[in-house]
Formats: C-alpha cells, structure tokens, sequence
C-alpha cells in the first residue's frame, strides 16, 4: 500500500462543504479500499484524524486513531474509527485551548480554543449509526476532522494567529526540546 497525496493549504477543495456518503457507496469495494488507504496514510505520516478532503475527496468522510506518539509518548490507543456523514449534536460549556497541527499544513502550529467535549452522531465503516460523547483530546480529533468536511481549518478556528510557529520553533519553545 502506499502514502495517498494529500492536498496541501490553499487547495479549494479544503474550503469546500464535503458531499454527503452515500449508503450504495459505503457498502462498496472502493469504499472499503479508500478507508484502508486512508488508515495506512494517517498512521505512515504520524497523523491522528485524516478528512477524505486532504486527499482530494470531496467526501464526508474521516478516520482518527490516537496511539503513543514522540509527542504524546503516554497516549493511550484508541481507534481506528471511521466516521462517515457525522454532526457534531452538542457542545459542552467548558473549552480548552490547546495546540493543533493539520497533515495539509505540515510544519506548523498553532493554539486554538474547542469545547472540552462534544456529542457526535455518525455512520460507521459498516453503517451503524452511532452516537458517541467525545472529551478531551478524542473531542479536539473530532471537531478538527469535521471542520475539514466542512471547509474550515483549523486557522479559522484560532483567536489570534500570532501563537502559528513551525514545528521546529513549536519544539523549542512549547515542548522544550
């Protein structure tokens, strides 16, 4: 299997409300491949969450996975799941800020404030609806990957740019590397 291409910052199609899965689609061969393509890809590129559109698919459609990572090195696994056609259902009171990094804008990150937890309903990979209350960094994973079937990113989202650095700058000063 090999690392789908993905659409970088500035591509339209990130800014485009992503068309709706439908259920003839989801039963098929290529679907089952596009979700196994786009697993392989998050995990090869060390990503968390990946939108069909940042692989230049105009689809409402999301994988997210989180596992140990070098920045993350207690994270617990959870996933892979596979969202299809998700609404976020409601949001809690309390946000949090925390900082953000996208694999359409490799290099860079920047702070950006979410609601702590949400409720989400979505289509699994074998089209069970499913609705889930999501907290925390799982909730941040969410609302990230659905602001890109949406055509937002996570730029849109921050209060104030000036917290983007690179991911060099990024590891100096918030990681302390």
């Amino acid at each position: 299997m090999k690392v789908l291409p993905r659409t970088e910052f500035g591509d339209p199609i990130l800014r485009k409300r992503a068309k709706a899965v439908s259920r003839a689609y989801l039963k098929s061969a290529a679907f089952k491949k596009l979700v196994k393509e786009m697993i392989y890809t998050m995990r090869r590129v060390h990503g968390v969450g990946l939108a069909a559109p940042q692989i230049g698919q105009s689809l409402q459609l999301a994988v997210i996975e989180t596992r140990p990572s070098e920045f993350r090195p207690k994270l617990k696994k959870k996933g892979p799941i596979v969202v299809v056609n998700p609404k976020i259902l409601s949001y809690g009171k309390e946000e949090a800020k925390d900082w953000e990094g996208c694999l359409s804008f490799e290099g860079v990150r920047g702070r950006v404030p979410r609601p702590r937890e949400i409720t989400v309903a979505y289509t699994n990979e074998k089209g069970e609806k499913i609705v889930e209350k999501a907290k925390g960094l799982w909730a941040r994973i969410f609302q990230h990957e659905i602001d890109h079937l949406n055509g937002l990113t996570y730029v849109d989202r921050m209060e104030d740019t000036k917290s983007l650095m690179t991911l060099g700058e990024f590891e100096k000063r918030v990681l302390k590397k």
